[in-house]
């Protein structure tokens, strides 16, 4: 039997093995957890008693713990954004298999699959087409975005694998005032697992209907400030069988193989990290008038990420970081027309690298005032070409873009008062060959200890296009652009947080998002002859968008084990569209924007001291496509997954789930890109209901 002195200690020991600080943290600057947030303690008399005290009360911390918002930790309640921190253990009891799969499980974020990769929408606003390029994706700190299409992986085309994550933060707004470009509408940052929360060796099986088949296998050496760790994960799927009317035929081409890996280090303040991963994606609603239901329609992504650093503290005030990084992409399709011409081919190569110095220091005691001051430059080299396979000699278009770029930020912080605190924060970016930005910050803080509180937020955020968008050519579908220009966003917040009782933090939050000079694709004649048609895409800065609206979150864990967690948003998003009439813009509604979307998910205590059972539903309304003719919408979504978790069966552990119990598929509003010769297509079907397995172990 645990006594209540006890329980503490053992808790408490549980925070400080299971949460370990980043390199670049001092030991005073870790939010320390108070004993009256931790979930309540069983009671003497309890049976069992002695379980799950320090995982539960671990898990309640790392959840009150942000790296990403400002390249050091921050709790909930002083970080200048509205955050969402999803654990590895709810990872884990809701048997999700990707990172895209649990950020369905995030209030006012929404994934639309169109079966060629998965896209991220935040608060209404997801650009149709977009392959996230206006979320920034970081994996312990380190950039995942590519310069060359600024695409970056949240699915089986990830740099990671998910049985290697300790958290996801989900940090929703622009943060361009640390991070420049692509910081537009959040950031995921990706945190791995350290030696002393993974096992030594470990490795896991998974299957499911779909003839689909994954491996991963890691491991874990020394402690935290000195380790070395490793991971590998590979993936076959065969797909779906999936209909579409417009196509005329069931298609089967719906297949995904991909392989990733990677090794971190750290020894003392040296840390670094190499990443790798490859995916073949099949396109099973042949975009760009190719051939239906042809597996040699296909995407290959590879990436190479390598970075290292050191950080030291040079005084008991001071502490200082530096890191570099190389890194290398590819971008290559394979498009069989349906007009017998041929396979046509577009390449994207990337090659860039970079450092980055910052320091942190304390000016006035140790939270009562201090500023991050850092400096960045990046060397980049992109390239594409485009020519048909059976004619390799004959190159349609080979095009160079080289650029670099630097930025410097600082940003100041203080708790003048116990219960007042602020944060204030600009960047200047600098870019060779497209706009320069400054980005500003700021937010004020008020709170009582970490009962109850709110936040005052205002950003600014940029995205300067990619190569892709800006200088990609290829004699055929597409024109560059290269006097396109910057989006920029100014985000506006006010947060309500609070934990009324013990295990349970809520949150409100209200938003308006402004975001000007979006990027789009646009049809356009080349030929000057008013009767010759030769048409092209062009990427242009297209249309306004503004998105207002309220987002309601709210978590709980008990000693018991009980895990629920739950919220929802609703949002208005609207468009505007400059006709060069001198008048002002009209506002219309916007494709692909859902004005409300919800989520609810619980888990179980240990039942049978076996395993969770848990449940996890979410709901998406129904959206615009681009059909201005008969405006049409969407029908709305809802899904529902359970899974049933065994964490410990003898060093091995069991995962049996169902995503999309009930069967219906979402539906998803098109791009242009499946647009075919005679007709558009507005709507596609997503994923249908899948049963699946994981087996592993862990010694």
């Amino acid at each position: 039997m645990i006594r209540r002195g006890r329980g503490v200690a053992v808790a408490l020991a549980g925070l400080t093995a299971l949460v370990p600080a980043p390199a670049s943290a001092q030991p005073d600057d870790i939010p320390r957890v108070e004993v009256d947030d931790l979930p309540p303690l069983p009671d003497e008399d309890d049976s069992g008693a002695d379980t799950n005290i320090a995982a539960v009360a671990a898990a309640a911390a790392e959840e009150d713990v942000v790296v990403g918002a400002a390249k050091r930790e921050q709790s909930l309640g002083n970080v200048a954004s509205a955050v969402t921190v999803v654990s590895g253990d709810r990872l884990r009891r809701m048997g999700y298999r990707t990172v895209a799969e649990a950020l369905r499980g995030v209030a006012g974020v929404f994934i639309v699959d169109d079966h060629m990769t998965e896209r991220v929408g935040v608060r209404g606003l997801q650009v149709l087409g977009d392959f996230n390029t206006r979320i920034l994706v970081l994996v312990d700190g380190a950039t995942v975005n590519e310069p060359w299409g600024h695409f970056a992986g949240v699915g089986w085309d990830a740099a990671f694998s998910v049985d290697e994550i300790a958290r996801i933060e989900v940090i929703r707004g622009p943060v361009s005032s640390v991070y420049g470009t692509n910081a537009f509408f959040g950031i995921i940052n990706i945190v791995t697992r350290s030696a002393g929360e993974s096992p030594r060796t470990w490795g896991r099986l998974s299957g499911s209907q779909y003839q689909a088949g994954s491996a991963a296998a890691g491991f874990a050496l020394g402690s935290v400030d000195r380790q070395v760790r490793g991971s590998v994960a590979a993936l076959t799927r065969t797909g779906e069988t999936l209909s579409v009317p417009e196509l005329g035929m069931p298609v089967d081409a719906d297949g995904v193989d991909a392989i990733a890996g990677g090794l971190v280090g750290r020894y003392q303040g040296a840390f670094g990290q190499v990443r790798f991963y490859r995916r073949k994606r099949e396109l099973p609603y042949s975009p760009y008038d190719t051939e239906v239901d042809n597996p040699d329609n296909r995407n290959i992504d590879t990436q190479f990420m390598a970075e290292g650093g050191y950080t030291r503290d040079l005084s008991d005030r001071v502490t200082a970081t530096g890191r570099a990084y190389v890194n290398r992409y590819r971008f290559r399709d394979f498009l069989v027309l349906a007009d017998g011409s041929g396979t046509f081919t577009d390449i994207g190569d990337a090659f860039w690298y970079g450092a980055e110095a910052r320091a942190r220091v304390a000016l006035v005691g140790e939270d009562t005032l201090g500023v991050t001051a850092g400096a960045e430059a990046t060397i980049i080299d992109t390239s594409s070409e485009s020519f048909y396979v059976e004619d390799r000699d004959n190159t349609l278009t080979d095009v160079d873009t080289p650029l670099n770029t630097q930025g410097v930020y600082a940003e100041l912080d203080g708790q003048p008062l116990s219960w007042f605190a602020f944060t204030g924060g600009i960047r200047f970016d600098r870019n060779s060959l497209l706009e320069d930005r400054i980005s500003p910050r700021a937010a004020l803080f008020a709170s009582k200890k970490d009962q109850y509180g709110a936040k005052l937020l205002y950003s600014e955020g940029f995205r300067n296009p990619s190569a892709f968008e800006g200088f990609f050519d290829d004699n055929t579908d597409f024109s560059a652009n290269p006097d396109i220009g910057a989006e920029v966003i100014r985000s506006y917040e006010a947060v309500l947080w609070g934990r009324p009782i013990s295990g349970l933090t809520v949150r409100v939050s209200g938003f308006l998002w402004d975001a000007s000079g979006i990027v789009e694709q646009e049809e356009i004649d080349l030929d000057p002859d008013p009767n010759v048609e030769d048409l092209r895409l062009q990427f242009q800065n297209v249309r306004d968008l503004r998105s207002t609206g309220v987002e309601i979150e709210g978590s709980y864990r008990s000693s018991e084990g009980w895990l629920a967690f739950g919220g929802g948003a609703y949002t208005k998003v609207e468009s505007f569209i400059d006709d060069g009439s001198g008048t002002d813009p009209m506002a219309e509604a916007v494709p692909g924007a859902p004005e409300l979307s919800a989520v609810l998910g619980v888990s179980s205590p240990l039942l049978a001291d076996k395993f969770h059972l848990s449940g996890e539903g979410h709901f998406v309304g129904p959206r615009l496509t681009r059909d201005d003719v008969d405006f049409t919408e969407t029908d709305p979504y809802l899904g529902l997954s359970l899974a049933a978790y065994a964490p410990d069966l003898g060093g091995f552990d069991l995962t049996v789930g169902v995503r999309n119990l009930i069967g219906k598929r979402e539906q998803v509003p098109a791009p242009e890109d499946f647009d075919r010769e005679g007709g558009s297509l507005f709507i596609l079907p997503g994923e249908g209901r899948e049963v699946y397995a994981r087996l592993g172990y862990r010694h």
